[in-house]
Formats: C-alpha cells, sequence, structure tokens
C-alpha cells in the first residue's frame, strides 16, 4: 500500500470513528481552525495502530458510542472533543 492510500485508509478510519462517538471535525474546525493540526497528528497516529482489523470490525458493529474503543490511539483527542 502507497503512502498516499495508507493516509487516506486512516483519514476514513478517523472520520468513521468521529461520527460514531459524535465529533463533528467540520464544525470544530470552523470554530477552532487550529484544530487542523490535531486533525493530521489523528491521522498519523492512526497509522500507526496495530488494531486495524478490529477498529473496522467495530465500525461496522457500532452506529453510535459514547466512546471509542480502549485500543484507540485517538481515544483521549475524541474524548476531548467531546468535552469530557
Amino acid at each position: 500500500m502507497g503512502l498516499f492510500d495508507k493516509l487516506n485508509k486512516h483519514s476514513d478510519l478517523v472520520g468513521e470513528m468521529s461520527d460514531r462517538v459524535g465529533v463533528d471535525w467540520e464544525k470544530a474546525l470552523q470554530q477552532r481552525p487550529e484544530l487542523a493540526e490535531q486533525y493530521r497528528s489523528a491521522v498519523l497516529k492512526c497509522t500507526q495502530c496495530r488494531d486495524v482489523g478490529a477498529c473496522q470490525g467495530w465500525l461496522k458493529t457500532h452506529d453510535h458510542a459514547d466512546d471509542a474503543p480502549d485500543y484507540c490511539k485517538n481515544q483521549g483527542l475524541f474524548a476531548e472533543l467531546q468535552g469530557k
């Protein structure tokens, strides 16, 4: 898998996980443009995940969740953006 394919895949995973836990990046970035760097960091952090298969399975079985799974490298960021 090439670099750009990998980044696109993980950007999609971050986006899907965000949707499940109620994080609206579009709204957040409009209110706080400085979060763009955190979004990029979240995607890069996601590329280092060793549980991609588990994540994809979790996303398929959850339409909504209060929190990202414990293994999610961005769980803390999602919680912060949820105001937890």
